[in-house]
């Protein structure tokens, strides 16, 4: 879809029928990966990574549903949760924290709750606060039936450290990435590591109280770690999922222009931030109330009607 495209579905309304269409072909995609999941025997864990805000969460919940509908039990859980805390974070040359690196993970922990999960124990799983930058105990005990499926999401889901102790038959890997992007030159569609910036731009701002220089800031070094501790391993992956929706730039453009323009006066050499500003200029908004309680889309703008 080019910006012309969007923005004529924008003005005559048809802009409703492009997000039905775009999400349907989302859930199509899990519903086909569902069934495969289902059809190999002896998989317990599902391990799903992505790049950041590349819509990990919500897929790995979106997933869990389609396995239900199949029949099957699913338990989400993130590697997320596992955060060591600023207390034992890893820092980098420079002294700042590292949250890239996979030392910024209790894999052993981690690890150790996998497998008493498969095994039928009683586990209390990690949470974080991300508010606080500190990790706890849940204080109810999670147990699983031997036809349950752990969906384990995260940037480090699919390193070799974290299940190393589990059997590989018992694995099914999935790398996630937003694919599908807006056709902004003649043939050439903003790159995916683009779209997903501009995703973390508006969660930083609206979950996580970091204004849109300091994510610019972060940029670099997330990059930096997903060449590091992403990438290497996306080549195992026995399945892809692309998490892009072609119309998500109309609905991103209230949230994001602001903030990208605040970053272009701010940081003048900060040539992406032209780039962004140019665009969204040439896009026409859409209301964020189109689109669906469950969509990817929501655990950037908020409004999900899934619990994170």
């Amino acid at each position: 879809m080019t910006i012309e495209e969007l923005n004529e579905a924008v003005e005559t309304g048809e802009i409703d029928e492009v997000i039905r269409v775009c999400e349907a072909r989302q859930v199509k995609a899990l519903s086909a990966l569902a069934d495969r999941i289902c059809a190999q025997k002896g998989v317990r864990v599902i391990l799903l990574c992505g790049g950041s805000s590349a819509g990990k969460t919500t897929t790995a919940k979106r997933l869990c549903t389609q396995l239900r509908v199949n029949g099957a039990k699913a338990l989400h859980m993130s590697t997320d949760d596992y955060f060591v805390g600023d207390a034992r974070n890893p820092r980098r040359p420079d002294g700042s924290f590292d949250y890239e690196t996979i030392e910024a993970v209790d894999s052993a922990r981690l690890a150790q709750d996998v497998k008493a999960l498969i095994a039928g124990e009683g586990v209390h799983l990690r949470r974080f606060d991300f508010v606080k930058h500190e990790g706890y105990d849940s204080e109810t005990e999670t147990t699983i039936s031997a036809d349950t499926y752990i969906v384990l999401e995260g940037i480090h889901s699919l390193n070799p450290l974290l299940t190393q102790d589990l059997p590989e038959e018992c694995k099914f890997r999935l790398f996630i990435e937003p694919k599908t992007q807006l056709t902004v030159f003649a043939l050439t569609k903003l790159p995916a590591q683009d779209g997903r910036l501009l995703r973390r731009l508006v969660r930083d701002n609206q979950f996580r109280k970091l204004s849109p220089l300091e994510t610019f800031t972060l940029w670099p070094q997330v990059i930096e770690g997903e060449e590091k501790w992403i990438n290497p391993y996306r080549k195992f992956a026995d399945a892809e999922f692309d998490s892009g929706l072609e119309y998500e730039l109309a609905v991103l453009k209230p949230y994001a222009a602001g903030l990208v323009e605040l970053v272009r006066r701010r940081r003048p050499e900060e040539k992406k931030a032209y780039l962004f500003t140019e665009l969204f200029e040439a896009i026409r908004p859409a209301h964020p109330n189109i689109v669906p309680g469950d969509s990817i889309l929501r655990e950037t703008i908020g409004g999900s009607q899934l619990e994170y």
